[in-house]
């Protein structure tokens, strides 16, 4: 016997009313879903479309985020990052490949190392 096709509102309604839906076979429609709803699927191993997937950041409520400060970076509750295009050879990348080189780390070390360096060269 086939197990019965319910649509994506209906799951979500049986899932908010703490039911299980493993019997179903879900049949996405047209009608997009909410963010939050999407999350409530996944965890129920319900992969949703992403044309389907719908959020308005006009209806977030952000009020509750803090302001970014000065004292945040010092303080090291956040870091600045820097994203570069770095050409490198095949070969190199092969290498980097092979050895399983976290580039990130490496040039965050490689960058305060030089900067640590140039500081301690005293100016002519």
């Amino acid at each position: 016997m086939e197990p019965e096709s319910i649509n994506q509102k209906a799951a979500i309604e049986l899932l908010k009313q703490g039911k299980n839906i493993s019997s179903y076979k879900i049949s996405f429609d047209k009608t997009k879903i909410e963010a939050l709803d999407v999350i409530l699927l996944g965890k129920n191993g319900i992969v949703v479309p992403e044309a389907l997937i719908y959020y308005n950041d006009d209806q977030i409520d952000f009020e509750d985020d803090p302001d970014i400060t000065e004292d945040d970076l010092k303080a090291g509750k956040l870091i600045r990052v820097i994203n570069a295009d770095i050409p490198i050879d095949e070969e190199i990348s092969d290498w980097i490949k092979e050895e399983k080189i976290n580039v990130n780390n490496l040039l965050s070390n490689l960058i305060k190392s030089f900067y640590q360096n140039m500081k301690s060269i005293p100016k002519s």
